[in-house]
């Protein structure tokens, strides 16, 4: 393993060795101890291991609020990582995975999460991408205790939660600096350095695009591969290739936050 694994050193550690070199590193259970852990997911007694969405705390949540928020889902991308040798791109909701994203109420996505068996249509529904700490603030409280690593709120360019079962998102960059949680579940993280792609694609436009999507090629090497479980965080440095799949049978959800280099 290349990335190294931070359980607890300083800010002022985690800044200079890690933010402004731009490497990568693991915080091994260091946010173990966000709400998020217990309210968000708890055991499926149906099938040992696995893992469901807490329905109650979350609908308990949208009452509060008084709206049921519409939220971005995407499907078809890809049903499993395998898959990714069959398409170079992500496909239009022509194409032959039939990628498409669309909005429907939080309730209906939390429920067809939970369901034993998720009919055909709705079985890779995917809640990516997606402000719901924005459209529910209540969960904000969840997630933002205050910590030394999380960065200030003046430097987030954005943040968005990431929840759904036998995820896979394809090997992209982001633009920004990446401080990516996990808050249920197991994911594989695989990253590759900004240097195994040409200097043509390293400066397409980043963001949430598709055009910031590549595949690997045959003949590059990952620069390290990391699991993630509950608590555990990873940094992303800004414009490394990496892809993320879900390992655990049940249902994940993890929250990232985008965010700017502090200025010294």
């Amino acid at each position: 393993m290349r990335t190294s694994v931070i359980k607890d050193v300083s800010r002022v550690v985690f800044i200079d060795n890690y933010l402004r070199k731009g490497l990568p590193c693991v915080f091994k259970g260091t946010f173990s101890y966000f709400p998020a852990l217990s309210k968000w997911i708890v055991p499926r007694q149906r099938n040992t291991g696995n893992t469901e969405l807490n329905l109650r705390y979350f609908f308990s949540q949208i009452d509060a609020s008084g709206k049921d928020p519409l939220v971005d889902v995407e499907s078809g991308r890809f049903s499993h990582a395998t898959d990714r040798q069959k398409s170079s791109t992500p496909t239009s909701p022509e194409g032959a995975n039939g990628f498409f994203r669309t909005q429907i109420p939080l309730s209906l996505f939390l429920r067809l999460q939970n369901m034993p068996e998720v009919p055909k249509e709705y079985a890779n529904l995917y809640l990516a991408q997606t402000p719901l700490l924005n459209s529910l603030p209540a969960l904000l409280e969840d997630v933002m205790p205050k910590s030394k690593y999380l960065p200030d709120a003046s430097h987030v360019y954005g943040s968005s939660v990431w929840i759904g079962r036998n995820t896979f998102t394809p090997r992209h960059f982001d633009p920004n600096e990446n401080l990516y949680v996990m808050i249920g579940g197991k994911k594989k993280v695989v990253l590759w350095e900004p240097s195994v792609v040409s200097e043509g694609q390293a400066k397409r436009r980043g963001g949430l695009g598709n055009d910031n999507f590549s595949p690997p090629g045959q003949d590059e090497t990952s620069w390290d591969e990391v699991e993630l479980n509950p608590g555990d965080g990873i940094y992303i440095p800004e414009r490394w290739w990496h892809e993320v799949e879900s390992l655990s049978p049940g249902v994940t959800a993890s929250v990232n936050w985008w965010f700017r280099e502090p200025a010294k």
